[in-house]
């Protein structure tokens, strides 16, 4: 299959998967097993939108804001699968709402092929790019668990060990992130840190979460773990969407 006929099967995958996530509105109500299996077939299908840009470019399909958009709403909806047990309708819409969101910001990108340029072109990028939107991913599952804290008072327990396991998690897979991502520096412009926005902001992420991770030991401050949640997602939220596209940036491609 040529590169044209590859990146139309994945427009098309894009659509349709885009359907699918849609009905998910509705069967977000349902119970587990109903919901769960809607988000495999959604998630089924962005997986060989993906794979079939990935094949067109013999590549990471991580090259434009697209591609970039759409990754995350994958990472997104996979942490929701992953937490589909939770019976909260507030944490589920509200982790879905902003995968979806992304999905939609998505659409407005070009939707054509995009070669990777060089200093892409290192097993650093492959690894420090996808693991920074997992993490990216379970902050937001945190987020989605703080919100859920101020309107469930019977599962507050429950939403705090949701907003730990995304703290944590999501910490620990960007301390490794970062790692690569220093690697994948020097590699492509020559030194393992930069003063460039994206890359200080993330230095600045990665300290807020681990001053949230030692919450515990600060007893006045624990009972606003979820007020760190919003807050966190908000840093997040601007490393990665305002430093990647509306500032000027050596990761802007």
């Amino acid at each position: 299959m040529d590169a044209k006929s590859l990146i139309n099967l994945s427009i098309l995958g894009y659509w349709v998967s885009f359907g699918v996530y849609t009905s998910f509105w509705y069967f977000g109500h349902g119970e587990r097993s109903t919901r769960g299996k809607v988000l495999m077939a959604a998630l089924a299908l962005q997986l060989l939108s993906l794979m079939c840009r990935g094949m067109a470019i013999e590549y990471l399909p991580l090259t434009n804001k697209f591609e970039s958009f759409y990754a995350f709403s994958f990472a997104a909806f996979l942490v929701l699968l992953w937490t589909n047990r939770v019976e909260s309708l507030l944490y589920r819409l509200t982790l879905f709402g902003v995968g979806y969101g992304f999905l939609i910001a998505a659409a407005f990108w070009p939707k054509g092929l995009s070669y990777p340029p060089p200093l892409m072109l290192t097993v650093w990028y492959v690894l420090h790019v996808p693991l920074s939107f997992m993490c990216y991913a379970l902050w937001t599952s945190s987020l989605a668990a703080g919100l859920a804290y101020f309107r469930s008072p019977d599962r507050k327990q429950e939403m705090v060990e949701l907003i730990d396991n995304g703290f944590m998690y999501g910490l620990l897979g960007f301390s490794v992130s970062m790692l690569f991502g220093g690697l994948w520096g020097y590699v492509a412009w020559g030194d393992y840190f930069l003063w460039d926005a994206k890359v200080v902001w993330s230095v600045i992420l990665w300290l807020f979460y681990s001053a949230c991770i030692h919450v515990d030991h600060w007893p006045r401050l624990k009972g606003y773990k979820p007020h760190l949640a919003v807050v966190g997602f908000l840093i997040m939220f601007f490393t990665y969407v305002g430093t990647s596209f509306f500032i000027s940036s050596s990761h802007r491609f």
